[in-house]
């Protein structure tokens, strides 16, 4: 990359992690549900599941606890690990189609070393379509042996990027968020040949509500 693309880069993403920062100084927050899963001294490590569009509101959620966030090798991937940097994330960068098992053993590998945090994956990205679960998340809660904690978050008031294909919502300042930690999912090898029908339904029916 050169010089300029990396100063753009450097200037979006701080533009980005600044203003999602005063958003949610501005905004009433509520948190609901298993917030205990996502402390850094529970025994417990998750894979956290969210939908790529509802990504940007959840960057100071957890500011300051111990996660690893998933993204791409791409432009794209380049702002979202500064801006996870800042809210004290580690970020594992890897390709758009990184489905093969190669890629899914590296990953295991990384997470369970001696961070052993939490991980987060946006489960229809990176490339769509909206609200669908991939395959590769729920083959990596079931190779890394974690349970799956599905998220979900309501923002009162937001901007849809239409032209997206995830519908990126933009949090407005001064703002409601209700954020809600699900119960835990356990993937089982039975649902690997079921092609993870049931499991998708029950996650997704929950990450939508």
């Amino acid at each position: 990359m050169d010089i300029l693309s990396q100063l753009k880069e450097k200037i979006i993403s701080a533009c980005l992690y600044y203003y999602i920062d005063f958003v949610y100084k501005t905004s009433k927050i509520e948190k609901s549900g298993k917030l205990e899963y996502l402390e850094t001294e529970h025994p417990d490590k998750f894979i956290l599941f969210i939908w790529h569009g509802d990504s940007y509101s959840y960057y100071p959620f957890l500011k300051g606890k111990k996660l690893n966030i998933v993204t791409t090798q791409n432009k794209r991937g380049g702002v979202i690990s500064r801006i996870s940097k800042y809210f004290g994330y580690d970020v594992m960068r890897l390709p758009d189609l990184a489905g093969d098992g190669n890629y899914i053993f590296q990953l295991k590998n990384k997470i369970n070393k001696k961070n052993n945090a939490n991980l987060v994956l946006s489960v229809d990205g990176p490339l769509g379509p909206a609200q669908e679960i991939k395959d590769f998340a729920l083959i990596m809660a079931l190779f890394s042996k974690r349970k799956i904690l599905p998220l979900t978050i309501d923002v009162k008031h937001s901007i849809k990027l239409k032209n997206r294909w995830d519908n990126l919502k933009i949090p407005l300042p001064f703002n409601k968020i209700n954020i809600r930690v699900n119960d835990s999912y356990r993937v089982e090898k039975q649902d690997r040949k079921e092609e993870f029908k049931t499991l998708k339904a029950e996650i997704t029916k929950v990450m939508l509500s």
